[in-house]
């Protein structure tokens, strides 16, 4: 869990001189998931595994909890499969795919969450521009209740 770009190339670099053949490198951070094809093919030829997992839940994940989508080789992630287990609440871990895949849905995911933050604050905008007095606090828990709209996001929101 180190950030995205120089850092955890140099890091995953410097591990790739260290580690023995079957030694497994995770990124857990949010990797272009393009370096994550590039780094595991280049372990590969030293016969080190490479498994990149998104990760989302932010800093509330240890409320909230957190759910992981890891991408890699099927029988090394089975393997890793009981630290991912062990780590995330039920439900939250899924194997989504060959190298890359885990922070390319995390990409999808990020997309998705980015645009309803924008439709949230463009919706409460047109109430907080409007000629009523409407209390959007009270609105936004209104909403977790029953609505459509509800969300963890709109919970943050409330």
């Amino acid at each position: 869990m180190v950030p995205a770009g120089p850092p955890t190339e140099s890091t995953v670099a410097a591990l790739g001189d260290l580690l023995a053949p079957d030694d497994v490198i995770i990124d857990g951070g949010n990797t272009n998931f393009h370096d994550d094809v590039r780094r595991a093919q280049t372990l590969a030829a030293r016969r080190i595994h490479y498994v990149d997992a998104g990760t989302s839940g932010g800093i509330w994940g240890l409320q909230e909890g957190y759910c992981l989508m890891v991408g890699g080789e099927a029988d090394v992630c089975r393997r890793l499969e009981p630290i991912f287990l062990t780590l995330a609440p039920e439900g939250g871990y899924l194997r989504v795919g060959d190298h890359g895949a885990g922070h390319y849905v995390k990409m999808v995911h990020n997309a998705i969450e980015y645009g309803l933050m924008q439709a949230y604050a463009e919706g409460f905008h047109l109430m907080h521009d409007s000629d009523y007095k409407i209390d959007l606090p009270a609105v936004a828990s209104l909403w977790l209740h029953g609505s459509v709209v509800r969300s963890w996001l709109l919970e943050l929101t409330a």
